[in-house]
């Protein structure tokens, strides 16, 4: 947990489940009171001076100041020793806080750990068949070689292929997001595999969710479950489902919030290819093997992993289980972790762009913090608040530009992309 007293996570806990108020309610109250505990000892006439606050939130909020549930809740979480992130622990996925509405907490249980910021989520449908069950281990395999966390939904079918493909290989990491509260296991029969993903000595990854202990499975817990793990990966990999498959509507959320999206082509005879052939058809980036994924996540990837020359790397021999392989052709040199510090230093809501940033050398970061989404700079004003000189500050501009995180208007004035 974050270093907050047992106090102020109560507030947050009140807040955060009060009436009418959702995660993007929540993030303005505390911007304009500064904490939980501070928007929950709001006069009800000052909230409703903030905007978009109607009577019934304000109301919902004056319930929530006294709520008994939340010191239950917080003691509940202690006993159990899961572990309680609200946005500001270091810990929190940072991918995430880019999206328009994170969950201001997330229960998690296991390890979550700061170098499962290079992750990619796998999905698809629960009805899978023998060959897509394959490819997913095969894919989820291949991608905890190359060092990238593989995140999904413990459901059956390709979401349980993808967790036990990633611990099919040594030190491969994963982690469950799910649709009920920690302490319940669903499917039923997933519960060995939980076991193997946060087991209490040598934990493989993580479980998470943003519901409080102990919520049942519900469908309308999953489509909130399916934007937390387009939000906390990188990219989006689809491997089986049919058109009305859940897995469509995590792929919708990657490409919301500028995500990659990824499918897995199939036969053209199977109902469970026309959800990947639609996302083909739309642009998603076909799949035959792991390098697909790995080159398109090359930019965003090369600042956390070693990645290999092509002519060092490998193919996927179809069929061949990649476990057996890894100790002697690792497609990656391995991971950089990320460390807790950096991890912590994000800004309150960095865009989906900022994400691509990572890669900068300390001159292109400082031109590209003083550039805006929503407003173009001058040159001449980047030059003076850089204290560089005018051809390094367009020398980096150009690079930026190519890079394709900032773009040119009239006037030599640069915004970013």
């Amino acid at each position: 947990m974050a270093d907050m007293d047992s106090a102020a996570l109560v507030a947050v806990l009140r807040l955060a489940h009060a009436r009418n108020v959702g995660p993007v309610t929540y993030r303005k109250l505390v911007r304009v009171f500064g904490s939980a505990e501070a928007a929950l000892a709001a006069p009800r006439e000052r909230l409703l001076e903030v905007p978009d606050i109607t009577e019934r939130t304000a109301n919902g909020i004056a319930e929530a100041r006294n709520e008994p549930w939340a010191d239950e809740e917080l003691a509940r979480v202690r006993q159990r020793g899961v572990k309680l992130l609200t946005m500001d622990d270091p810990l929190y996925p940072r991918a995430l806080l880019s999206t328009y509405d994170p969950p201001v907490v997330l229960y998690v249980d296991g390890d979550l750990l700061p170098e499962d910021t290079l992750a990619v989520a796998m999905v698809g449908t629960r009805h899978c068949s023998h060959y897509g069950r394959s490819q997913a281990e095969k894919l989820a395999a291949g991608l905890a070689t190359a060092g990238f966390t593989v995140v999904s939904g413990l459901a059956r079918g390709i979401d349980s292929a993808a967790h036990a493909g990633a611990l099919s290989v040594s030190r491969g990491r994963t982690v469950a997001v799910m649709g009920n509260g920690i302490g319940i296991v669903y499917p039923p029969e997933n519960r060995k595999l939980y076991e193997q993903i946060v087991g209490a000595t040598g934990a493989r990854g993580a479980a998470l969710s943003e519901l409080p202990l102990g919520t049942p499975p519900a469908a309308q817990h999953f489509p909130g479950r399916n934007r937390i793990i387009a939000g906390m990966t990188l990219g989006t990999v689809v491997v089986e489902g049919p058109e009305t498959s859940g897995a469509l509507i995590t792929a919708r959320y990657a490409v919301d919030m500028d995500r990659e999206v990824f499918a897995v082509p199939g036969s053209v005879e199977s109902p469970n290819s026309r959800g990947p052939h639609r996302l083909i058809k739309a642009g998603a980036k076909l799949v035959e093997d792991v390098e697909y994924i790995l080159e398109e996540l090359r930019e965003v990837a090369e600042p956390l992993v070693k990645i290999r020359p092509p002519d060092a790397r490998i193919r996927l021999p179809g069929g061949k289980a990649l476990a057996r392989q890894e100790a002697a052709t690792p497609l990656l040199n391995g991971v950089a972790p990320v460390s807790a510090k950096s991890a912590a230093g994000y800004e309150a809501r960095p865009s989906g762009t900022d994400l691509r940033a990572v890669n900068l050398n300390p001159r292109e970061k400082l031109i590209y913090g003083l550039l805006d989404q929503n407003a173009a700079r001058p040159v001449d004003e980047l030059i003076v608040r850089s204290g560089l000189q005018p051809q390094e500050v367009l020398g980096t501009l150009l690079v930026l530009e190519v890079r394709r995180l900032c773009r040119q208007l009239p006037g030599k004035r640069y915004m970013k992309a």
